[in-house]
């Protein structure tokens, strides 16, 4: 039989997860006629109290944990920055975790959470964001009371708050800039191709193209791993003049890419222009300075923090929270 919650008790009671909350609790802030009807009815639906329930109503759990994919990318650093300004005006405490781009560690780091240790969490999801035991490990969480907000990488199969970028107008917008600087041979380098935000990123470019009559070209497009030679597949494409623009997903691969193209004696913009994601720290010093996508990272994490904080605080109504958060152009030398 499935686990019932607190939410399972408030819908079918009418009274909101605050008030179930209090009921079973035996607050005297809840008349005895209501504390009686929301216990008979949890009673009903076979609810048992857990262990992380019991050490959040005793204040004793303020932690919040997050999962990023990778530590070493800036964009997720940038997240975990303003997550961490977020919940330390709270009183919180955050623990982070790392899944190293792999489900079946995301898988234990979930399993692990179960333990009452977090009171909320924050994740954006490992590449293979369709893994069916992340969903299910997930829903398991949520069904101990523990709210989820997932952020930048998402899945459409797990019903919790999201927040994350509008991926398909951040590629647009940097091609329909490209083409404003006579640009139309326009390469893209995708090494997050297999998930969601790989795949409306891709659109975005698809559709760039079409609405400034360009062609598309399945050769200038560029999925990869990390252990790809993507160097080589610069490298022909550069000498068969096949681009005059390369668009980088990573800031690692953006600044080596800007390097490459250097180093094969081409001139940035003039021969081949480099458009980036997320503001790299090296970017406004490299020369030529490199024109990006500013995700905004810090804003997403300060934003996706506090829906978490509302939705533990019960501050929000029973539909989920869908966010996009707007991304805008850092235009330097390198365009």
């Amino acid at each position: 039989m499935k686990k019932s919650t607190i939410k399972d008790i408030s819908k079918a009671s009418g009274f909101s997860n605050s008030t179930v909350s209090k009921a079973l609790n035996n607050s005297k802030e809840i008349s005895k006629k209501t504390r009686d009807k929301i216990k008979n009815i949890a009673n009903n639906l076979n609810y048992k109290p857990n262990f992380f329930a019991s050490r959040l109503r005793n204040n004793v759990v303020n932690n919040i944990g997050i999962i990023v994919p990778d530590i070493l990318n800036y964009y997720f650093a940038k997240v975990i920055k303003g997550v961490q300004l977020e919940l330390y005006k709270s009183g919180y405490n955050l623990t982070c975790f790392f899944s190293d781009e792999s489900p079946a560690i995301e898988k234990k780091i979930i399993k692990k959470l179960r333990d009452g240790s977090i009171a909320g969490l924050l994740i954006s999801l490992a590449k293979d964001m369709h893994d069916e035991n992340t969903v299910k490990n997930l829903k398991e969480l949520q069904s101990y009371d523990i709210p989820v907000v997932m952020f930048d990488r998402i899945s459409n199969e797990f019903n919790c708050d999201k927040v994350y970028m509008d991926n398909f107008k951040a590629t647009f917008d940097s091609i329909n800039h490209l083409c404003k600087k006579g640009k139309n041979k326009i390469a893209f380098l995708s090494p997050i191709h297999d998930t969601l935000i790989g795949k409306e990123r891709y659109n975005g470019y698809v559709e760039g193209l079409k609405s400034n009559n360009i062609d598309y070209k399945s050769e200038l497009y560029i999925p990869y791993n990390k252990e790809d030679d993507i160097d080589s597949e610069i490298i022909k494409l550069t000498s068969d003049n096949k681009i005059d623009a390369i668009i980088c997903m990573e800031p690692e691969n953006t600044v080596s890419t800007h390097s490459l193209i250097l180093n094969l004696g081409y001139k940035i913009p003039n021969d081949i222009a480099v458009l980036g994601f997320t503001d790299g720290p090296m970017y406004k010093f490299i020369k030529p300075s490199i024109t990006c996508v500013n995700q905004h990272g810090e804003y997403l994490g300060k934003y996706s923090a506090k829906i978490l904080l509302d939705r533990i605080n019960d501050k929000l109504g029973k539909n989920f929270i869908d966010e996009k958060v707007p991304t805008s152009l850092i235009i330097r030398d390198s365009t």
